[in-house]
């Protein structure tokens, strides 16, 4: 099987979902130096599912695993653990999770997961043997059984129906898993179809639903909670029926011989039936690219045809009208799409959590992680972008940012530091805050490594505070002595700019020296379609995103002046900016060269605000964002601040301006 099988893909899928899960419990956990009776269970499940999926694949090592780690919290379930056994309990679980994670990420790339697991599972057998030496027998219950787990006659039966979601395949293997589920729930069960591995079960399955008669002492809720967390789950019901139901499968039906213990009533459980659903479906990540493709095309040829020049000379009303309605369902369309391609930043934050306990013990800081905003959403390709950028400044920010204990305390700080990551919409864009209460920047220091390295010629007195934290983005910036020297911050700074700047973002620094430093992101909400103003220079055509246009006017010459270096400058209000001209900086032949001629736009970045000349304003413009073809972008002349493409409704192309990069 390749690993575009869809079995293959589901189970990644499934696997991962269950990994994300299991590291949130043991992070909460090990925050409240102890798990719950409830997420003891919920472990103990996810990791028995992990283990019948990995056999059912033939992924042996991965079931192995998983095997352990159940049979440990098994034992942690019925014997409990003591307060002195969490911090190892966490140790071996979270060890175990990155060694699925390393096989899954084997799988993903087409091969056989290899994972070594005979460590772990020495631990966790190291672990088993303390605990059953100091564990007394366990007492006898009222009826004569060894407690939880013994077949009890008297146990009430339950029917079970569930309904998997419409076309969500491989039937029969969902119904394994569920049965999967509930091991260890029930004292006995017995499922309609009997063989779930049989040709055709999957069929009956679709067509009839899939079947389970229980006869447990559980309490209903919970056999329910089980059921509703099934993947691809419909629909289920689960009702009380009597002991002497027909319907119950002759192997696990009791009997009633006169030497027989006689049957006991059900116990008295509501007979009504109850039915879950699922809103929510998994949809494969590249038929969401296709249907954004699909819309950005449909947006293109709207343009094309209510724009074209020779419908336009007819003058057709209804034809407008119609065009109209056209383009509100499209901008509808566009929205629902884009929209289900929006994923909160949630899953990429709690990620962190990880990233921060590793680090803190690594480092032996104490550190806490605050996050903020995490239900703001961002398109899924800026949350894979986001994702290592993150990574990178949070370990940054405990390795180096944060001080020793000891330092700490004798600044009359909190002995453990705090890492801070928040996120919250600005208009058409996300920003996201990576915060720590350190030592902050050394201003001095990072710039007279800058001047010493030759990445600046300007005087310490002539740099701002911005300018100075900027400097840690530059290329060859970062030297191992950096690391001391300026609390480590340039490390692979360059490389996190560079990630952030392919999708259209910025990155900038405050710092104040033992308060802290504060990095923030400001990314796009989503880098397929934007709202730009078209404008020619010449016979090009370009598109500048709205966001970042302040206003546009002519110039009245008289306020325009240069400076004493020869720049052009403009007075606005007050206040003075500088003049860009776009044919100069891209060595284009333009139609204007006065200023009173052509049209200035006001940018405003977040931290510049500038003058851009041009020769015409010609209106707003929907764009799709196209890349540039690999020639042009493997040679690259001459075309700094070229964020894409973009086809417009004539068919002619336009260049999409990356104001963040126009003026490097």
């Amino acid at each position: 099987m390749s690993v575009q099988d869809p079995l293959i893909e589901i189970f990644i899928f499934e696997t991962q979902q269950l990994l994300e899960t299991l590291e949130d419990i043991l992070l909460e956990g090990e925050k409240q130096h102890r798990l719950t009776d409830e997420q003891v269970n919920e472990i103990f499940r996810i990791m028995h599912t992990i283990k019948g999926s990995s056999a059912m694949m033939s992924y042996d090592s991965l079931a192995k695993i998983a095997h352990a780690v159940e049979d440990m919290f098994s034992n942690i379930r019925d014997k409990k653990a003591r307060s002195g056994d969490w911090d190892n309990i966490f140790d071996i679980v979270l060890s175990a999770a990155d060694l699925i994670k390393a096989d899954i990420a084997l799988i993903q790339k087409g091969q056989l997961p290899v994972g070594e697991s005979s460590d772990i599972v020495e631990r966790i057998h190291v672990y088993l043997g303390l605990i059953s030496k100091r564990v007394e027998k366990p007492k006898e219950d009222d009826n004569g059984g060894a407690g939880n787990g013994v077949f009890d006659p008297d146990a009430p039966y339950y029917k079970l129906r569930i309904a998997f979601e419409p076309d969500c395949q491989m039937e029969s293997m969902r119904a394994f898993g569920a049965v999967n589920a509930l091991a260890g729930r029930y004292l006995r069960i017995a499922h309609i179809p009997d063989d779930l591995m049989a040709e055709g079960a999957s069929a009956e399955i679709v067509a009839n639903g899939f079947t389970a008669y229980l006869q447990s002492n559980e309490n209903p809720d919970d056999i329910k909670g089980i059921v509703g967390g099934i993947m691809f789950l419909d629909a289920f019901s689960l009702i009380n029926i009597a002991s002497d139901n027909e319907e119950i499968p002759e192997k696990i039906r009791l009997r009633k011989p006169e030497d027989e213990v006689q049957e006991a009533a059900a116990a008295a459980v509501p007979a009504a039936e109850l039915t879950a659903k699922q809103n929510f479906i998994s949809v494969n990540v590249n038929k969401l690219d296709k249907l954004l493709d699909l819309v950005g095309e449909i947006v293109t040829t709207e343009s094309m045809v209510t724009k074209n020049p020779e419908v336009a000379q007819l003058k057709l009303e209804g034809f407008e009208r119609a065009g109209q309605q056209m383009r509100k369902l499209i901008n509808e369309l566009q929205d629902v799409v884009m929209s289900i391609r929006m994923l909160p930043v949630s899953t990429t934050f709690h990620k962190m959590q990880r990233i921060v306990r590793d680090m803190s013990k690594k480092v032996d800081k104490q550190v806490e992680l605050v996050i903020i905003g995490e239900e703001t959403e961002v398109d899924k390709n800026v949350i894979d972008t986001l994702s290592d950028p993150l990574m990178h400044l949070i370990r940054n920010a405990i390795d180096h940012g944060l001080e020793p204990t000891e330092d700490r305390e004798a600044l009359g700080k909190p002995a453990a530091g705090k890492v801070t990551l928040e996120a919250h919409n600005s208009g058409g864009d996300v920003m996201v805050m990576v915060r720590d209460d350190g030592r902050g920047l050394d201003r001095s220091a990072i710039i007279a490594k800058a001047i010493d390295k030759g990445l600046t010629t300007k005087l310490e007195s002539e740099i701002s505070d911005k300018e100075a934290f900027s400097m840690v983005f530059l290329p060859g910036f970062s030297t191992k002595e950096a690391v001391t020297e300026f609390s480590g911050r340039g490390v692979g700074m360059d490389v996190v700019k560079r990630n952030i700047d392919k999708v259209g973002g910025t990155i900038s620094v405050e710092s104040e020296k033992n308060a802290g430093t504060t990095v923030q992101i400001k990314i796009p909400l989503t880098l397929a379609i934007i709202e730009g103003m078209k404008l020619r220079v010449g016979k090009l055509l370009f598109v500048v995103p709205m966001l970042s246009i302040q206003e546009s006017f002519k110039p009245n010459i008289q306020d325009a002046f240069l400076d004493p270096d020869g720049k052009e400058l403009i007075m606005i209000r007050g206040a003075c900016y500088p003049i860009f001209r776009l044919h100069d900086i891209f060595g284009i032949e333009p139609e204007y060269r006065g200023l009173e001629d052509g049209i200035l736009i006001m940018i405003r970045t977040e931290t510049e605000a500038f003058c851009l000349f041009v020769d015409e304003l010609i209106g707003e413009q929907q764009a799709v964002v196209k890349p540039l073809p690999r020639y042009i972008q493997k040679h690259n002349v001459g075309l700094r601040g070229i964020g894409g493409c973009a086809i417009l409704g004539d068919g002619s192309i336009s260049l999409i301006i990356d104001i963040n990069n126009l003026l490097l």
